[in-house]
């Protein structure tokens, strides 16, 4: 997903390989497709300029034998440039220097100087190629590397020196942070969270200094019914290193009982006050099975300020990718397992919070823990294979029935609206000197907590509320004038009331 300047959001969604452009409310304005007999859903789209786009896919032809019995098409790695409305300027393919039958892009950076850096998506079976390919503004391959190791790189980005950072996940090293050069030579390469860490995102803060996101621990299968082996407890990690590689600090987010869902990425971004969010998938309780979303807010030093999931009883929620948008709010989506409208068991989701991890609607509490992690690194070497050759292709634009848009917030099963102004409550003064009175119209049911957050998203403090009341006064006053959020939890829903503090 890509902001623009407009406000409208560029997103890859469509029947197939596609784009839609969203209006801010999350309507689609405009979608358009393109299509060849063998060209894959697209993996990625970065901007390259502007009004102009590259992304990344896989595209079969020809043929490929599996372990020396039977044969498949061979996926080559595509790249294709196109502007806001889809319309498609160039399409190359590549093939690494490698006997492997799989070698689809996953992800792409736009380098600096207009090269293109593509690396080859993880994957089950065949469906896997350790890959990292280099190529120029007009598409001829500048460099390839292709490693005999079985992993995958879960990201590659250019630091301002021009150096490449590479997040990897390799079998027994488990979550392998990389430094190469602007040719694909490696400088150093450590492994964390051994054997079984997975890295997934990170942030450059500078040329010495990244935070990186992931997860400590994983599952080797893929079965949502196996139940989870006994001593399996992964944390969410945020991790701080410096230009070498090193561990500055280290924080591990415990979302005990519902385990981190370790088959979906974590998504990490900068939020304009200088702190870090984090999208997550939470699993269902012993089952390594998609369950909810999971954002997260921390300050700069992985301490959480706020966090929030959403989800409706009947439904599984996977995530996919998260957007920072100029308003300072938050745009994730993913994938809706269920009953649909159009007798549909799935769609495509996107969910827009506001600058404190508030949604609309369907917003669900969980907790978690933060601990201090100390991961020790250990560096070791991976062999490459150098090489790649190019060909192009062409693609057309196809026709498809439009897509049908649903407000989340009224077709699930939602008994109660959750997270919004409630008719059952109010606060008075608004605005106020700093003594204000939260009211409620009926008694208040156990287990209800208020939480108080300043303009920028920090917890001030949380308060448990007494069952049977019917009124609490708050002072807000010590904390200066300011535009403050109330949240009102309770076994009715999530509720939140802005404030007013003037002098």
């Amino acid at each position: 997903m890509h902001e623009l300047p407009s406000g409208n959001v560029f997103v890859g969604m469509g029947w197939g390989p596609g784009i839609s452009l969203l209006a801010p409310d999350g309507s689609i304005i405009y979608t358009d497709h393109y299509w060849s007999d063998s060209i894959l859903v697209q993996a990625s789209i970065r901007p390259a300029g502007v009004n102009d786009y590259y992304f990344v896919t896989g595209y079969q032809r020809d043929s490929c034998t599996v372990n020396g019995t039977f044969t498949v098409p061979y996926t080559y790695a595509l790249i294709g440039r196109m502007d806001s409305l889809g319309t498609i300027s160039s399409v190359n393919c590549y093939q690494p220097n490698t006997d492997r039958c799989w070698s689809r892009v996953a992800d792409l950076e736009v380098a600096q100087n207009g090269d293109v850096i593509i690396w080859g998506s993880g994957g089950e079976g065949i469906q896997w190629s350790f890959y990292a390919m280099r190529t120029d503004p007009f598409g001829e391959v500048v460099w390839g590397k292709h490693y005999g190791a079985h992993g995958s790189f879960q990201f590659i980005k250019e630091l301002p020196s021009g150096d490449l950072l590479a997040g990897m996940n390799v079998d027994s090293a488990g979550a392998v942070m990389a430094r190469m050069n602007a040719q694909g030579e490696l400088l150093w390469c450590k492994s964390y969270f051994r054997p079984k860490g997975m890295i997934h995102d990170a942030i450059i803060l500078s040329d010495t200094n990244f935070v990186v996101t992931g997860y400590t621990d994983s599952l080797s299968s893929t079965n949502p019914f196996e139940p989870i082996p006994s001593g399996y407890h992964p944390q969410l990690f945020m991790l701080n290193l410096d230009g070498d590689g090193d561990v500055l600090w280290c924080k591990g987010y415990d979302s005990a009982p519902h385990l981190w869902w370790a088959l979906s990425s974590s998504r990490l971004v900068e939020s304009q006050d200088g702190g870090f969010v984090v999208l997550a998938t939470l699993s269902s309780p012993g089952f390594s099975m998609a369950y909810r979303p999971y954002l997260m807010k921390t300050d700069s030093n992985g301490d959480t300020l706020w966090t929030n999931s959403a989800g409706e009883a009947g439904y599984r929620y996977r995530t996919i990718d998260l957007l920072a948008t100029y308003d300072g709010g938050y745009m994730f989506n993913g994938v809706v397992r269920g009953n649909m409208p159009q007798g549909w068991l799935g769609s495509p989701y996107i969910f827009k919070a506001n600058a404190l991890g508030q949604l609309p609607c369907s917003e669900r509490i969980h907790t978690v823990e933060v601990h201090s992690l100390f991961p020790s690194d250990s560096s070791f070497m991976l062999s490459a294979v150098d090489g790649g050759i190019r060909f192009s292709i062409s693609l057309r634009d196809t026709s498809f029935n439009p897509i049908a848009q649903y407000d989340a917030c009224d077709f699930t099963n939602a008994l109660v609206p959750s997270a919004r102004r409630s008719p059952h409550q109010s606060v008075s003064p608004n605005p106020s000197q700093g003594q204000v009175t939260i009211k409620f119209t009926d008694p208040l049911r156990a287990d209800s907590f208020y939480s108080v957050y300043d303009g920028r998203g920090r917890l001030l403090f949380q308060r448990p509320l007494p069952s049977g009341a019917t009124s609490e006064d708050i002072d807000l006053g010590r904390f200066g004038q300011g535009v403050y959020l109330l949240k009102l939890t309770g076994p009715d829903g999530v509720f939140h009331e802005r404030v007013v503090v003037s002098p």
